[in-house]
């Protein structure tokens, strides 16, 4: 049978001048020709569709900024030094940004930075934000190890470097976008730059105070003296922004402006401010939840969390604490210095919470290094009737990781966490070691004014660090 049925028909009814040798001679032409049609329709279809994003082509998993090449110290960089012989207890020099994400190709993002005030939210002044030096397409991307599906390519940007400069101090939010446009935002991180122009020590002490669920009472009051080196006006030093280390996203403020801060969080402490910076002024924060130790979860074992797609139930059911542990954390940090380069992937956990016949009355979420420590809908729990457990599932990066269990009501509108809490299933005690650090902020006279850092204080229960 004739391999071109448009050619045996013409033959029959209208007989062709040319043999069949001829045709076949031809035959090799159109194939030329209908391959050559193909690819200039493909060179002519666009990559993406008009009504396709990049956020359609890829996922972003994880984000997070770290000091320098080293993921334990936290994301705080020097901007200047006024004072020359004032050396804060965290600042570097370089902030590393460290962006995962899943995707054929590596994908055409941007990077953006951008200064906040003191509450978070952004300064509209292109004094401060200039965008010849505030963003970079410059992203280092790496191949994720063979046989990791939950993520392909892994970006890491270093800053500040030729095209990225941070000349002030304050808050910054570092958003990832998409080439050549600032609309889209996929992902967000923070990260603090400090003016170097004060001496600042932390002293904590216990406290009580009342729970709003039955927990044990313990509290801590901390306090920050600031002492000012450099030529600067004690009005305008009115701030401090308390955190836990690595929970960037619950602040606790000290102010004599009238600071509001957003908060997720059930309790606001008391504060107040006193003294002159000559002097040494103090800003402090009264009656904070202590919280307990965090739990730990190390991934870094092959044999236990082997690379599988179902999820890894926890060898043990987690249970109620009540202010008890077993053994110290990092701190509400992630890990990952351990972990062979061809291992470093994602496992699918399933965490498992035991009420003891106690459900709370409340949503139950599971915090920790793996989420940024902020509570979501992907990581709210589950009740089940007939196991009477409590049941989460995600992907979590294999390293070794600091979580909680938290009490809170999720907004069905808005998907926020509100007035979260640690007390029913963690407790409190005033021995847990959790670091805490603050920010001292000064309202800056220039380009109109903005806030600024000048100081760094970090220390815990047995007693203030020091650099």
């Amino acid at each position: 049978m004739d391999a071109w049925p448009p050619y045996r028909r013409r033959r029959a009814a209208h007989p062709s001048p040319y043999s069949s040798r001829d045709v076949a001679a031809l035959l090799p032409w159109r194939h030329i020709l209908h391959t050559a049609w193909i690819l200039w329709s493909w060179a002519a279809t666009p990559l993406v569709a008009r009504d396709e994003t990049p956020e359609d082509l890829a996922i972003i998993r994880a984000v997070r900024v770290f000091g320098a090449s080293n993921e334990t110290l936290p994301p705080v960089l020097i901007a200047q030094r006024r004072s020359p012989d004032v050396r804060p207890v965290f600042g570097e020099d370089r902030l590393t940004l460290e962006v995962d994400v899943q995707a054929a190709v590596p994908p055409a993002y941007s990077v953006r930075f951008v200064h906040c005030r003191a509450d978070w939210t952004e300064d509209n002044n292109v004094f401060l934000n200039d965008i010849a030096f505030m963003q970079t397409s410059r992203i280092d991307w790496q191949m994720a190890p063979p046989g990791c599906t939950y993520y392909t390519y892994r970006g890491r940007v270093v800053f500040p470097n030729e095209s990225v400069r941070i000349p002030y101090g304050g808050n910054w939010k570092v958003r990832i976008t998409e080439f050549g446009s600032s609309e889209n935002v996929y992902a967000e991180a923070r990260f603090f730059a400090v003016d170097v122009g004060a001496q600042c020590t932390m002293n904590i002490l216990s406290d009580l105070y009342e729970p709003r669920l039955r927990a044990s009472p313990a509290a801590l009051n901390i306090e920050t003296t600031v002492f000012a080196t450099a030529n600067l006006s004690d009005l305008q030093m009115r701030s401090a922004v308390f955190y836990r280390l690595n929970r960037w996203n619950e602040p606790m403020s000290a102010s004599a402006g009238g600071l509001s801060l957003p908060s997720f969080r059930s309790t606001s402490p008391l504060s107040f401010v006193s003294g002159v910076a000559a002097a040494g002024k103090r800003f402090m924060v009264q009656q904070v939840p202590a919280e307990n130790e965090y739990r730990v979860l190390d991934c870094t074992n092959l044999a236990q969390f082997p690379r599988v797609s179902a999820p890894i139930r926890l060898p043990f059911f987690d249970i109620r604490r009540n202010g008890s542990f077993l053994w110290r954390a990092n701190n509400g940090g992630m890990i990952t210095s351990t972990v062979p380069m061809m291992y470093d992937d994602y496992v699918p956990v399933e965490f498992v919470l035991d009420p003891e016949n106690r459900p709370s009355h409340e949503d139950v979420f599971v915090l920790g290094s793996f989420n940024n420590w902020t509570p979501s809908r992907e990581w709210s729990m589950v009740y089940n009737d007939s196991t009477r457990l409590y049941t989460a599932r995600g992907w979590v990066r294999r390293a070794v990781h600091n979580y909680a269990y938290a009490t809170g009501r999720l907004n069905v509108d808005t998907f926020a966490c509100e007035n979260l809490s640690f007390e029913e299933f963690e407790g409190n005690t005033v021995g847990a070691g959790h670091t805490f650090v603050c920010f001292v902020y000064y309202r800056e006279i220039a380009f109109g004014g903005y806030d600024t850092i000048i100081g760094v204080a970090a220390g815990s229960i047995f007693g203030p660090l020091r650099r």
